[in-house]
């Protein structure tokens, strides 16, 4: 059986807590992150276009997948709340009802994905090349999407118990299965497996998030000893709207975010298919580096669901400070290492050299405020783990719509600065979001939400 230890949490040594919660997040995420550099290695090989493609549609998958974001957000603040008071017959209830929210929401995308894939890149600014190649991958991918939202429903209904092992092993055979998939489905095999080109990669990706939720849901069913999720079909319409009620306002902070970038990748695409193409793969690389500080901020937030739970909200306030510390520390090695191997990180993944301009000057230029971003992401998460997700929504609108987007379009040609004029309108908003989540924190008020 999996036994999820119902004190370590809220009780004794904090650090410890927050390790041992949070390393196996982190090499959970880290896997995650090598099945983004396999994805982006293979795909590299088949050329420039291609790239583009693939980190267009991943765009609309972050813009898509807004509401997932709510959704996990939310299940995390409900289950951790409840497990931390030790009212352990509603957590099953819970995974149950994020389940089937997740499932509706598939469908949409699903469809959204046979209809609209090629529309949407063309509307971003993609080329017909660059969008026919990517609606090939993201028809794919939004087709079965519903793996990777009932996947991360049942990862986290795991983590927000403190049991963060069981969805590190699950990424493990998710990542194997795709490893070995990969490279089978987008260049064929011996005439016996057909070469699905960039399609292939979707394929992969969902075929192995597939097996690793028939893992975890056996697991859930049958093995976990806390979360006991009901085999009945019932529905609680009340439990539904009360998880929506934490979940859209988090769900409209990704969706602006995810709003952010687009806008910035349909600006960068002005500059052509080479732009397009080191923005793409920087975007990818700065994905795996905010991987740890997902772990974290993920281990921060179920700290701070169970102990106001628990009735402990200074445990919860410290165990934020820690994990301030702890990724901070590790958001400045990485910035050290994709600071001064920008060019060789680049070549790696773009063998034609085609990206490397326009990617090392991103790195060059944002960088350095990565440790900046660091501390958005754990406040952010930590008001999240409290259910108070209406301030983070309010800090991302004011820092990346309001003063971010409008910066992007004034200061390439009021200046004459170019692209490093977008640039510079990505660290404004990173700075100000920042800011404005550290004066919320610090307000307190988060301490005594009801959900």
């Amino acid at each position: 059986m999996i036994v999820e230890n119902p004190n370590y949490l809220t009780e004794g040594h904090l650090v410890r807590s927050l390790i041992t919660i949070s390393l196996p997040m982190i090499a959970a995420n880290l896997l995650q992150s090598v099945l983004e550099v396999v994805d982006l290695y293979f795909v590299g090989r088949l050329g420039p276009d291609t790239i583009a493609g693939v980190a267009m549609s991943t765009s609309i998958i972050f813009l898509l997948a807004t509401f997932v974001i709510g959704l996990v957000t939310a299940t995390t603040a409900f289950i951790s709340r409840h497990y931390g008071a030790q009212e352990r017959d509603r957590i099953g209830q819970i995974v149950k009802h994020s389940l089937y929210i997740g499932l509706g929401f598939s469908l949409i995308l699903s469809i959204s994905g046979i209809l609209f894939s090629k529309p949407l890149l063309l509307a971003l600014g993609a080329n017909d090349i660059v969008a026919t190649d990517g609606a090939a991958y993201l028809t794919v991918l939004l087709l079965g999407v519903f793996t990777m939202i009932e996947l991360w429903v049942v990862t986290t209904s795991f983590q927000s118990c403190g049991n963060s092992m069981t969805p590190m092993l699950l990424m493990v055979g998710v990542n194997i299965v795709n490893i070995i998939l990969n490279p089978l489905f987008i260049f064929g095999y011996g005439g016996i497996i057909p070469a699905f080109g960039v399609a292939g990669s979707a394929c992969a990706t969902i075929l192995s998030r597939g097996t690793g939720l028939v893992i975890g849901l056996v697991l859930l069913l049958r093995y976990s000893t806390h979360i006991g999720l009901p085999l009945t079909w019932s529905c609680d319409i009340d439990l539904i709207k009360r998880i929506l009620a934490v979940a859209i306002p988090n769900s409209i902070q990704s969706g602006l975010r995810s709003t952010t970038y687009l806008a910035m990748m349909a600006l960068v695409a002005e500059y052509g298919t080479a732009a397009i193409c080191g923005y793409g793969i920087a975007d990818r690389l700065e994905l795996i580096a905010l991987m740890p500080g997902f772990a974290i901020a993920t281990a921060t937030a179920v700290i701070v669901g169970q102990n106001l739970g628990a009735k402990k909200p200074e445990r919860a306030e410290e165990g934020v400070k820690l994990a301030l510390v702890f990724y901070g520390t590790i958001m400045i090695v990485v910035s050290l290492i994709y600071y001064f191997f920008a060019e060789q990180i680049l070549w790696f993944f773009d063998p034609s050299g085609m990206s490397e301009a326009v990617g090392a000057d991103y790195f060059h230029t944002v960088v350095p405020f990565y440790l900046i971003m660091a501390i958005s992401m754990i406040l952010s998460f930590a008001l999240n783990g409290a259910g108070d997700t209406k301030k983070p929504m309010y800090a991302t609108l004011l820092s990346m719509v309001l003063i971010q987007i409008p910066l992007a379009l004034i200061l390439p040609h009021l200046f004459g600065l170019g692209i490093d004029g977008i640039w510079l309108a990505v660290i404004t908003g990173i700075i100000l979001q920042a800011f404005f989540l550290t004066l919320m924190f610090r307000h307190g008020t988060w301490k005594h939400v009801t959900i």
